[in-house]
């Protein structure tokens, strides 16, 4: 299990890239690292929040909005920035291996987090497998925060789960800082810390460090934005401006996922809509861990319960990476070959997923 993970993790990668190249060749469309959001994450690298292109930073009505790029947390652009530093300002190429270390890192800590989960070895690298190969993994492989997200999760998941507290808290914060799809790991922290201060006598002062460490991130950055932003409501105004997003506790989606199976010939939305049901089937009937459920019914909630762009459902559901692991656990009591052609052909579908909504799909990702 020393390179195995690793293997898996850089072979998923290569193949994606050459699918989506290929897609892409296919629809004569040229490949873009920096495609969507991807150009903000590395105009943050390059610039910072004040030296944006104006004819990018514009509201719903087209209107300059200088402080749109604010909606995008800055943990991971900062990592980009610094490593930059090192590597001559190369920050495309910094961006790019940056994402694609943290893909590996975070099949490490996905396969730690299958054997808490019960999973032998087969089922540890059926879970790397599937996470690194699930639908919009692509973006892995690009100036996105995905990658740095889902292995700070996952480490710090497996700390909670072996009572590393001060590993978990700075695992939190951490995640925090790097994107808002971190939010909900940050009451499986505190809440499993706050259970272990009520039911054991050890540990204390680290478990209480835990639960002060973990929101640090994430709210620290939501104050800064609501002091120094010109937006009412801060961060939440600016998201609600530029992209229409606010909370409306699934009302959108469930609208939109309706409509999408009964009037769209869209493959891409179909798909999308399909994600979205199979998650939340899968949250409430999957038993795990209870800080890890918590976990992945909070990032599963949070996907349905906004408003705004519904399109990009499918990348922020590789948050909930946890539901892949489970299937993997089951998946890895199976004959080996049955596992390794279940777990490849799903993991094909989720690569042409990503390579097709590049290349052909307008406004995915």
């Amino acid at each position: 299990m020393l390179a195995q993970p690793a293997a898996i993790v850089l072979a998923i990668r290569a193949l994606s890239l050459f699918i989506t190249w290929a897609m892409c060749a296919v629809n004569n469309r040229p490949f873009d690292f920096r495609a969507w959001d991807g150009a903000f994450y590395y105009g943050l690298a390059s610039h910072g929040y004040g030296g944006f292109d104006p004819s990018v930073t514009y509201d719903l009505e087209g209107r300059y909005f200088p402080d749109a790029p604010m909606a995008f947390f800055p943990g991971y652009s900062i990592a980009v920035r610094l490593l930059g530093l090192l590597f001559g300002g190369h920050l495309l190429a910094v961006a790019v291996l940056l994402s694609v270390a943290a893909s590996v890192v975070a099949g490490y800590g996905i396969a730690r987090l299958a054997r808490h989960l019960g999973a032998g070895q087969r089922g540890q690298l059926a879970a790397v497998a599937l996470t690194a190969g699930a639908p919009m993994s692509v973006v892995y492989a690009m100036p996105y925060p995905e990658a740095l997200l889902v292995a700070l999760a996952a480490w710090t998941l497996v700390a909670v789960l072996e009572q590393r507290w001060v590993l978990a808290g700075l695992g939190a914060a951490a995640a925090g800082l790097t994107s808002p799809m971190a939010a909900p790991l940050i009451p499986a922290v505190v809440a499993a810390g706050l259970v272990h201060l009520y039911r054991a006598h050890t540990h204390r002062i680290a478990t209480l460090a835990a639960v002060i460490l973990a929101p640090l991130g994430l709210l620290g950055y939501l104050l800064w934005v609501h002091e120094v932003s010109n937006v009412r409501g801060g961060y939440f105004g600016i998201t609600q401006r530029a992209w229409g997003n606010h909370v409306d506790f699934g009302v959108t989606t469930v609208r939109w996922i309706f409509d999408t199976l009964t009037q769209s010939r869209d493959a891409f939305a179909v798909l999308t809509a399909t994600a979205i049901i199979a998650a939340v089937i899968a949250v409430v009937r999957t038993p795990m861990p209870w800080p890890v459920w918590l976990y992945t019914a909070g990032t599963v909630a949070l996907v349905v319960a906004h408003t705004g762009i519904i399109h990009d459902r499918v990348r922020l559901l590789l948050s909930a990476f946890p539901l892949l692991i489970v299937a993997a656990v089951r998946l890895g009591r199976l004959r080996g070959r049955t596992t390794v052609l279940v777990v490849g052909g799903v993991v094909l579908a989720g690569l042409w997923f990503g390579a097709y909504s590049l290349a052909v799909w307008p406004s995915s990702i």
